[in-house]
């Protein structure tokens, strides 16, 4: 295993952990055991509990934003890519992700200054939505709706049925017209 998929088993196996003991139950001997590694091998990569809290929040808003970034650019059906990209990768998060991010903010609720990272990607998210859109209140209204299917599935807040969550998906990503584009 490389270092970097041994560093990705850590931070998933941290996450699980913190979702099934609680994040003041989280210690880095129980995450050292669980994902198979030495305790030194972990303090290699994370020399804090802190730091691996970190790392995993990190690791999570790179990944979405990446993965946003090549949505936009690979979707051509997209009206304004990056806008657009966001709603569909937001409904596109997949089990492992929401168990990552519960671990998180269950980790970072006793630091707030741990979610900054995660309040200025909201910012700069917000700031392209209303950007790229042709009507920023709509822009708004469409990234808070996803948001809130993300976090309604985060903490099982009545998740909706595949069918209707599609149908949500289509709306919201209709909202969201460009600037460019004429009614």
């Amino acid at each position: 295993m490389n270092q970097n998929s041994k560093r990705a088993a850590i931070l998933k196996v941290a996450c699980r952990l913190v979702r099934q003991l609680g994040a003041a139950h989280l210690t880095l001997d129980a995450v050292a055991k669980e994902a198979g590694v030495s305790k030194g091998g972990l303090l290699y990569h994370f020399p804090t509990k802190e730091s691996l809290i970190q790392a995993a929040l990190d690791d999570f808003l790179d990944r979405f934003d990446s993965e946003t970034d090549a949505e936009a650019l690979r979707n051509p059906a997209l009206d304004n890519r990056w806008a657009q990209a966001y709603l569909i990768k937001t409904f596109d998060i997949d089990k492992d992700d929401l168990e990552m991010s519960f671990g998180i903010l269950a980790a970072a609720s006793n630091q707030p200054a741990m979610l900054d990272p995660m309040r200025e990607r909201y910012v700069l998210w917000q700031s392209r939505m209303t950007a790229e859109c042709k009507d920023p209140v709509e822009a708004t209204v469409a990234r808070l709706a996803a948001d809130g299917l993300f976090f309604c599935e985060l903490f099982g807040f009545a998740p909706l049925e595949p069918q209707l969550r599609s149908e949500v998906l289509a709306y919201l990503l209709k909202m969201v017209k460009s600037r460019d584009q004429n009614e």
